[in-house]
């Protein structure tokens, strides 16, 4: 590596093309993670939990059991709760939608988007050219005493170094300049507002969560704003502090590459004037010897307009040289102008905004996320009833000392613990305990039949309720074989044999378990 140059960039990369390809393989798959970061996740949790030995499942199973008071064992509980959390990410309806919207529109940030994929590629590429450029600038400078090898390394890692920090600050100067400018429309507003009906002084309310966004609905839109806006100080003023950094990091390193190339300049200048000098010389000497020597006064004469040639080729080369500076320096500062526009117009300064963005983009209409989110509940549920049915079967291959146990791990308890189930557990959700009617029926452990006031109540809960109160009066063993059943028939045939559809589907699940377990279709002559 002789030299820094284009040429021996490309001859480096064409060297090592294993270490090129991976490293460029790692930062395209880390961008796809960061990007979808909650699906790799979950999907992460899910092979762990399946990994035989030391996964979840089998990690649980090998540990010592016991039954709570709602009839479940502990490590059923435990494998519940980590999907019961994903459950809940996707228990939105239409209020959280519109709600969402609204904190949008107040926050002023309707028409705004994260930063697409496009962006952060250009923004990288932009990154790369400026440590490209800082290295040139830096390589014949960096260490006179080290190898040609090490100091080029040495000026890659600092122009590296260099860029990532102007990035860095590009970018919390463009959240700053967005900031500043919802502080600047709130105070016009603000301004605009007559001074009988504003306050004295404008000041940020008490932050409004994301569910609570339609309670502020009366107020003047200023107060809308700050109360969703993060960060705002007590004198609800703009913020330079950032832009000032911003914007002296980017003059020092602009002045400083040009003067370090003017410097490079100098000695390039010099190098070239004594060549020039030493050519010049050379032809001097040579012609003394011949027999047709020029006067004095014409040798003098001709070193002038050899000096005066020198002159302005080099005057030439030092002006274009230096015009060529000043516009690499302009190219940096548009760079930076480019990467703060770009972090300025993609980025939101409410504090829930980003979460309200995510939950409406993808869908057109309220309906459109309530089937979305539908789906994923299914799907979630899905993978928890396979996870504790899992575990059910190793749990039962096992030998357990405890009584309460081993009749938790019977065929139809067993079956009747799936994730719906876990749901509707009282100590799950506290909310949906059943409706308390008489202190007689409250003292009853396990009533197979509610008091007529407790059915009328029940009748105003969600359908999610129908299958934890239904169920005991349909066992799963003896109704007709459904595990064959698709989705898309639950409705039809839940009509045709006169339960509701939930319940329906919570019998096809328990009795897919039994089947699991081999105790279903059940034996006739037991």
């Amino acid at each position: 590596m002789e030299d820094l140059s284009l040429a021996a960039l490309k001859a480096l990369i064409l060297a090592n093309q294993m270490l090129t390809v991976g490293l460029v393989s790692f930062l395209i798959s880390a961008v796809v993670v960061w990007r979808h970061w909650e699906n790799v996740s979950y999907f992460l949790i899910r092979v762990w939990h399946s990994l035989p030995l030391i996964g979840t499942v089998a990690r649980l199973a090998r540990k010592p059991a016991s039954v709570d008071g709602d009839g479940w064992i502990n490590h059923e509980v435990t494998l519940s709760n980590v999907y019961y959390r994903e459950y809940k990410k996707h228990l939105k309806g239409t209020d959280a939608y519109n709600a969402s919207l609204d904190y949008l529109a107040k926050a002023g940030e309707a028409g705004r988007s994260p930063r697409p994929a496009w962006v952060l590629a250009l923004v990288l590429v932009l990154v790369l050219v400026e440590a490209m450029g800082f290295a040139y600038v830096l390589a014949g400078w960096m260490n006179m005493d080290a190898s040609t090898n090490d100091r080029h390394l040495l000026a890659a890692a600092t122009a590296l170094l260099l860029a990532v920090a102007s990035a860095f600050l590009a970018e919390v100067a463009g959240h700053s300049l967005h900031h500043n400018s919802l502080i600047a429309r709130a105070r016009h507003w603000w301004q605009g507002e007559e001074p009988s009906k504003r306050s004295r002084t404008l000041k940020a309310n008490k932050a409004i969560n994301l569910e609570d966004s339609f309670s502020d609905s009366d107020k003047p839109d200023y107060e809308q704003l700050l109360a969703r806006l993060k960060d705002v100080n007590s004198n609800v003023s703009r913020k330079f502090v950032w832009l000032i950094v911003c914007a002296s990091f980017v003059a020092c390193m602009a002045v400083g590459a040009f003067v370090v190339r003017s410097a490079t300049l100098d000695s390039i200048e010099t190098e070239m004037v004594n060549n020039m000098r030493a050519e010049t010389t050379a032809q001097h000497d040579s012609s003394m010897s011949s027999p047709f020597d020029l006067p004095e006064e014409s040798q003098a004469i001709n070193n002038e307009a050899e000096e005066a040639t020198i002159e302005d080729k080099m005057q030439a080369i030092r002006e274009a040289s230096l015009t060529t500076y000043v516009m690499l320096s302009l190219i940096y500062i548009a760079i930076q102008g480019i990467s703060i526009w770009l972090a300025s117009k993609y980025h939101f300064a409410g504090t829930h905004s980003k979460t309200a963005w995510r939950l409406t983009h993808e869908y057109a209409t309220a309906e459109e996320m309530l089937d979305a989110m539908d789906q994923q509940r299914t799907a979630i549920a899905s993978h928890a009833d396979d996870k504790l049915r899992r575990l059910q079967t190793l749990l039962s291959s096992r030998d357990h000392t405890n009584s309460a146990v081993l009749g938790a791990l019977e065929g139809e308890k067993s079956a009747r613990r799936n994730f719906l189930a876990f749901i509707e557990r009282p100590s799950t959700v506290p909310s949906k305990v059943a409706p308390q009617a008489t202190p007689a029926a409250q003292a009853e452990v396990a009533p197979a039949v509610q008091p007529a006031v407790a059915q009328a109540e029940t009748e105003v809960l969600s359908t999610t309720d129908a299958p934890s109160q239904a169920g005991p009066s349909v066992k799963a063993a003896d109704f007709h074989d459904v595990t064959g059943l698709p989705e898309e028939s639950l409705a039809a045939a839940s009509r045709a044999l006169g339960v509701d559809e939930a319940q329906l589907r919570d019998i096809r699940e328990q009795q897919m378990a039994l089947k699991t377990l081999g105790l279903f279709p059940a034996k006739q002559s037991a």
